[in-house]
């Protein structure tokens, strides 16, 4: 997808928003979708170790700080800036990580954390920015260590790919779960770059949720937390091994100021409490519901 820059002026300056994607041409992705349909992986996931559906045996794990919030390369700074606001708002402890600083953090470093969260922006970008041993390493934080994972857009994006062979790297992203590489919601192909997606609940309800070129997320039994209103999965939860992984294509952090400066109108107001029963789930291990 290409990579868009608009820029809004605003009171205490300007605000820059990127497109979400999984890379900056669709020609460049190693998988991209006119080679989906010859991959040799069912398109219900199956992460391993472990299984979509069962929760890990062990209880609640310790860790020293709530959440790890991924500032590096070509990521979107607007949406960490509202991740960051609902982090504090309930009182959750974060530390920024650039992509120098992900380099440096041993597996034990990441398992300190609660959770790992990566936001939207440019998918390979920020997958690009870190190296095959912090891939490596961020895998088996998750399905060793049991730490969370939150993927939003872009983030959802690179957190998907075939497992690799024992010692190479995974064709795109980290390949935390095991499957094809998301396809993009049909808006992408209709040459839509943003608009309000209303997302539907295995309870009945339904929420206004900004898309910005994000993905299609795993399908499966008790996997899908919500649908587009194409009936798509919107947000999906996997067991990656111990942990539990929560992806979405949309942006549930937006504020009331993002969509404004976007130049789109929710039906129904902000949900950024979407945004936080996502962030706790990964850290607590406790799947939401769903279809």
């Amino acid at each position: 997808m290409k990579k868009v820059h608009l820029f809004f002026p605003l009171i205490l300056g300007f605000l820059c928003f990127t497109g979400c994607g999984r890379s900056t041409s669709r020609n460049n992705d190693p998988l991209s979708t006119q080679n989906l349909n010859s991959l040799p992986f069912p398109l219900t996931f199956n992460s391993q170790p472990g299984a979509i559906f069962g929760a890990p045996s062990e209880g609640p794990r310790a860790f020293s700080t709530d959440a790890m919030v991924f500032t590096g390369d070509g990521t979107w700074g607007t949406e960490i800036n509202s991740l960051e606001g609902i982090l504090a708002n309930h009182h959750a402890t974060y530390q920024e990580i650039n992509s120098e600083q992900l380099e440096s953090l041993s597996l034990s470093d990441l398992a300190q954390f609660g959770v790992l969260i990566f936001p939207g922006g440019q998918g390979a970008t920020q997958a690009k920015s870190v190296s095959a041993d912090t891939h490596d390493r961020l895998r088996k934080a998750i399905q060793q260590e049991g730490v969370g994972y939150l993927g939003l857009c872009a983030g959802a994006f690179i957190a998907v790919a075939p497992t690799p062979p024992v010692g190479q790297d995974v064709s795109y992203g980290f390949g935390i779960v095991n499957g094809p590489v998301p396809d993009y919601y049909f808006l992408e192909d209709q040459g839509i770059d943003i608009s309000m997606t209303l997302h539907s609940f295995p309870d009945g309800t339904t929420q206004d949720i900004l898309w910005y070129g994000g993905p299609v997320t795993p399908d499966g039994p008790g996997v899908v937390i919500a649908k587009y209103p194409n009936g798509n999965p919107a947000i999906s939860q996997i067991w990656a091994g111990k942990g539990l992984v929560l992806l979405s294509g949309g942006h549930p952090t937006a504020s009331q100021a993002t969509l404004a400066a976007l130049g789109v109108t929710s039906s129904d107001g902000i949900h950024q409490e979407l945004a936080w029963k996502l962030v706790n789930a990964a850290i607590q291990g406790h799947p939401l519901l769903a279809f």
